[in-house]
Formats: C-alpha cells, sequence, structure tokens
C-alpha cells in the first residue's frame, strides 16, 4: 500500500476512535500515526464534540425499533448538523488554502526570476517528513495454566516511553493484575493494572515511561507478585 493509502485508510478510521470503537491493534497503528501527523490530530479534535453527543445515545433504554425516544431523532439531527458545519468549515478552509496557493505561486515565480536574473543562486530546502514509527510484533510468554494469548503482542516506541498491546483471556475474574516494564539493570517501572475477566478475552493497552531502547523485557504479575505473562523485548 502506497503512504497516501496507508493515510488514507488512518484517517478513515479517526471516527470509530473518537467513540472508542476501533479494534486494539487498529487501535495502536493509529496512534502511531497520529504522534506525526497534525493533519489527523486536528481532525480527530474537530470529530470529539460529535462523539461526545452519540456517546449520550443508550441503545439499552430503547423501547423498541418501532417506537423510538422523540429526543434520540433531536440528538441525530443535531449531530448532523454538526457534521454539516465541521463538513462546511473544512471545505472553507479548503477555498482558503487554494485563494493562498494561486498568490503565493505566482509571487514565488516572480521572487526565483529576480534572484536568477542578479545572477544568485539558493538552495531550496523543505522539512525531512515524520518519521515512521517502528511498530514490533513479539510473541508472549504464558507463564502459569489456564491463561492464553490470542497472538503475538504489538509494541510500539514512542518518544515519551514504550507501549505494548495484547490480546489474552483466562485471568482470574476481579483479580488485579499489574504490568511493568523491566530495564537492563533490572529495575522495573509500572506499565499499568487491569482486572481479571476469567474466560473472557481482553484487550490490554499497557504503558510505561521507559523507552524503547532501554526496555528488555515487559511483565504481568499477579496480586503476589507471580509473574503469568512474560515479553522479551530484545535490543531493536
Amino acid at each position: 500500500m502506497t503512504d497516501a493509502g496507508a493515510h488514507r485508510e488512518l484517517r478513515e478510521m479517526l471516527g470509530l476512535h473518537a467513540l472508542g470503537a476501533l479494534p486494539g491493534a487498529d487501535a495502536v497503528r493509529l496512534r502511531a500515526h497520529l504522534d506525526g501527523c497534525a493533519g489527523c490530530r486536528a481532525e480527530l479534535a474537530e470529530l470529539a464534540p460529535l462523539a461526545a453527543d452519540l456517546r449520550l445515545v443508550d441503545p439499552a433504554r430503547l423501547p423498541g425499533p418501532s417506537a423510538p425516544p422523540r429526543e434520540l431523532g433531536e440528538r441525530v439531527l443535531g449531530a448532523v448538523r454538526e457534521e454539516s458545519v465541521l463538513r462546511a468549515a473544512r471545505e472553507r478552509r479548503e477555498a482558503r488554502r487554494g485563494r493562498l496557493r494561486a498568490v503565493l505561486v505566482p509571487a514565488a515565480a516572480a521572487a526565483v526570476a529576480a534572484v536568477l536574473a542578479a545572477g544568485l543562486t539558493h538552495e531550496l530546502t523543505r522539512p525531512d517528513p515524520a518519521p515512521a514509527v517502528a511498530v514490533e510484533r513479539l510473541p508472549l510468554t504464558v507463564v502459569v495454566d489456564g491463561v492464553r494469548a490470542a497472538g503475538p503482542a504489538v509494541v510500539v516506541p514512542h518518544t515519551w516511553g514504550v507501549e505494548v498491546t495484547f490480546e489474552a483471556a483466562g485471568f482470574e475474574e476481579g483479580r488485579t493484575y499489574r504490568a511493568l516494564v523491566r530495564t537492563e539493570d533490572g529495575s522495573t517501572s509500572p506499565a499499568g493494572e487491569f482486572l481479571g475477566v476469567g474466560a473472557r478475552e481482553l484487550t490490554c493497552d499497557m504503558q510505561a515511561a521507559v523507552l524503547r531502547e532501554d526496555a528488555r523485557a515487559f511483565e504481568v504479575v499477579d496480586e503476589s507478585g507471580a509473574t503469568v505473562l512474560t515479553l522479551p523485548l530484545p535490543r531493536a
């Protein structure tokens, strides 16, 4: 897939991400993309108010499809109106950018011609694009019976630390499990906590304030401190 195609695919995920409904692996890819894409961050900020209104719709309280509550229609119409406002704002921004280009391009051409006529040369430079984030997919090792991993863990290096997302089942329901990241000198940093949900599969997105190059292992331990899952993090 081309860079433009990948960007379009990730941009189309913004709506589900704003509603908190994006699957774990896609959410990790999108967050990594947002770190380096100011345009998508701005669009996500525009979608946030709409997402907040849509979360007010509680399907469990609807009496049935034949008699939806009146306020639901009003909220939907309000959401449509807000989307129309956002779309109009985007179109106005695009139109302003087009008018600005129409003014700046001829002016730039005239400036270049003047420089050449004077016998001067200038090297035109542009900033390098944001570097791609190297996402890793590494196998988890299950240490205790009953717990099973649904696939490899996704490791994302950030400028502020490391993020590990994994899917697993079999954590004892109601018990607290802690994640940690171990560095080369044996010290550990917390990476978050979660409650077990029994046989149901859960997706955990854990984060630690340790840079990827300093991290050597990711672990999940139970309330007694015994290791449940481990994930070696070799040097990149």
